[in-house]
């Protein structure tokens, strides 16, 4: 086998030390009533980063201004959570 690169910084790698990565995690497509999400390969160090991106980014919860109180956000919100993210990730990787 030979060497693979990350999607995200071009990094070639060894197959092994790469991550397959779903873009929307299994459980909220399976919530939201889809198949899975699109995945990508990363090496370790974006995966990485990109799990500490979305631990920032992604919010549960949303809030309802007229009711003046937070939601949790419905499996579609998520998915759409989930996948801005990770544009906006993969912008910022671009710009690095």
């Amino acid at each position: 086998m030979g060497r693979k690169t990350c999607e995200l910084c071009g990094r070639e790698s060894e197959p092994r030390s790469l991550v397959t990565h779903y873009i929307v995690p299994r459980e909220v497509t399976r919530l939201a009533g889809m198949s899975d999400s699109t995945s990508v390969v990363l090496c370790s160090n974006c995966y990485t980063e990109l799990l500490a991106w979305y631990d920032k980014k992604i919010y549960s919860m949303a809030y309802e201004p007229e009711m003046k109180r937070f939601r949790p956000r419905s499996p579609d919100e998520m998915v759409r959570e989930y996948e801005a993210a990770y544009r906006a990730f993969a912008e910022y990787k671009r710009g690095q």
